[in-house]
């Protein structure tokens, strides 16, 4: 296709050839198509240019087109590319590098998405325990397995599906037998959930920071009670570090909040955009990860720990560590959330802006949610009208109400301030509806 094809004749043309017109939902529901990314921007065929406060959700912490991992993925691709045999190149190294930020990594196997990674923490859970049921929080999005996906944010659920119900025991019924969903900071139905089915959870599945519908925190004392019970009952705590993981802290969201899981699947923001994920642990655990013999499951995959993402991911953490980029994103982010919250109260609209480091959502509901299903009583009509404004004002934010969005390390203090002046008056318009 040429390309001076304009973006809506190359999304007619998409959808002859693909489902929808794009290979991952997310990228659905805009009109744009872009065809360049370089710092904090991007721009869309037309040449429009656009302050990106998506970074393909998540991968792209340093910048767009990082020169410095893109350089280091080059001299790796002219080195050794991938081979069928052993360590691939860089492999060890972002291992050891790795092992040395994350609390709960001893050990570290390198896949290539987060649903790979989840998968195989349910598998070396089931072979450790002899257990089939997971536990998860409602809304929370662990990979498009189906052990782990059941009750997802992005399952189409509705204020009347039947996961927004509770029976007497104040848990929400599960699809499949083998998962057992909890609301997010409801620490009753927790306690209640361990005490059914304790004995059968192979595991628990949880986002340290819950990224799923937005950014909600775990209320005081929540994910600490998850680590008890856990221990108590024998149940693997699997903690989902997609998002967080290198961007809440080098070492995840556990190095902020203290509380370390006996396996953590991390993705994402490791490698500036380079395809990139792993699962890491307690070598009792990962050690699990062995040959074809009992009680043991293996990991196996083409691409995994390809030489080109190896080299990704060993410079952009050694950039992260030598310039102190997180903290670099959490002053931008509080800088952002800072100037979101004026303009709200300026405005008068009925909003909430919540958020940690670079990271934040913006709802239209009076308080702060709690849960997923505070997130399904937002005003989405005003949220279209505010996302609309802002497109029309070239800054890039997520077509979902409940969506999160993020900075990167390229992102200027001006750039923050032009977006305040932008969110102000996208506030107003959705005051108007």
């Amino acid at each position: 296709m040429s390309t001076e094809t304009p973006s809506f004749q190359q999304w007619e043309e998409a959808r002859k050839v693909i489902p929808r017109g794009a290979s991952s939902g997310h990228r659905l529901g805009f009109e744009q198509v872009f065809v360049k990314a370089k710092g904090a921007y991007m721009w869309d065929r037309e040449g429009n240019q656009y302050l990106d406060f998506l970074n393909a959700w998540g991968p792209i912490v340093l910048g767009h087109s990082d020169s410095r991992v893109n350089d280091a993925v080059y001299k790796s691709v002219n080195t050794c590319d991938l081979t069928g045999v052993g360590p691939q190149l860089g492999e060890v190294e972002l291992g050891e590098k790795i092992t040395r930020l994350m609390p709960s990594a001893e050990k570290v196997a390198f896949c290539t998405s987060g649903t790979d990674a989840t998968m195989h923490a349910s598998h070396i859970a089931r072979a450790v325990t002899g257990r089939m049921k997971v536990l998860k929080f409602h809304g929370s999005y662990h990979g498009w397995s189906d052990h782990v996906a059941v009750g997802g944010s992005r399952a189409g659920l509705t204020k009347e599906s039947p996961l927004n119900t509770v029976n007497s025991a104040g848990l929400h019924p599960a699809v499949t037998g083998d998962v057992i969903v909890v609301e997010w900071n409801d620490a009753e139905g927790l306690r209640a959930a361990f005490n059914a089915h304790g004995a059968e959870l192979a595991a628990a599945f949880a986002e340290g920071y819950v990224h799923s519908y937005g950014c909600v925190a775990a209320a005081p004392g929540f994910l600490e009670l998850l680590r008890d019970l856990c221990t108590q009952h024998g149940t693997i705590f699997v903690l989902d570090e997609v998002k967080t993981g290198f961007r809440a802290a080098l070492g995840g969201i556990q190095e902020v909040t203290g509380v370390t899981p006996d396996l953590t699947a991390f993705g994402k923001a490791v490698a500036n955009g380079f395809s990139l994920a792993g699962l890491a642990g307690r070598d009792e655990f990962m050690d699990h990860l062995g040959a074809y013999a009992q009680n043991e499951v293996t990991i196996d995959g083409t691409y995994n720990a390809n030489p080109y993402a190896m080299a990704a991911g060993n410079a952009t953490l050694d950039i992260m560590e030598s310039e102190n980029t997180i903290g670099r994103l959490y002053e931008l982010g509080e800088r952002l959330r800072e100037g979101y919250a004026r303009a709200i109260v300026d405005t008068g609209v009925e909003a909430v802006v919540t958020g940690l480091g670079s990271e934040w959502a913006v709802y239209f509901r009076a308080e702060a949610p709690r849960n997923f299903r505070d997130t399904l009583d937002v005003n989405t009509d005003r949220y279209a009208a505010y996302q609309q404004s802002l497109m029309k004002q070239r800054v890039l934010e997520t077509t979902a109400a409940t969506g999160d969005r993020r900075l990167n390390a390229s992102t200027t203090n001006d750039d923050i301030d032009a977006a305040i002046d932008a969110v102000r008056g996208a506030f107003a318009a959705a005051a108007s509806i």
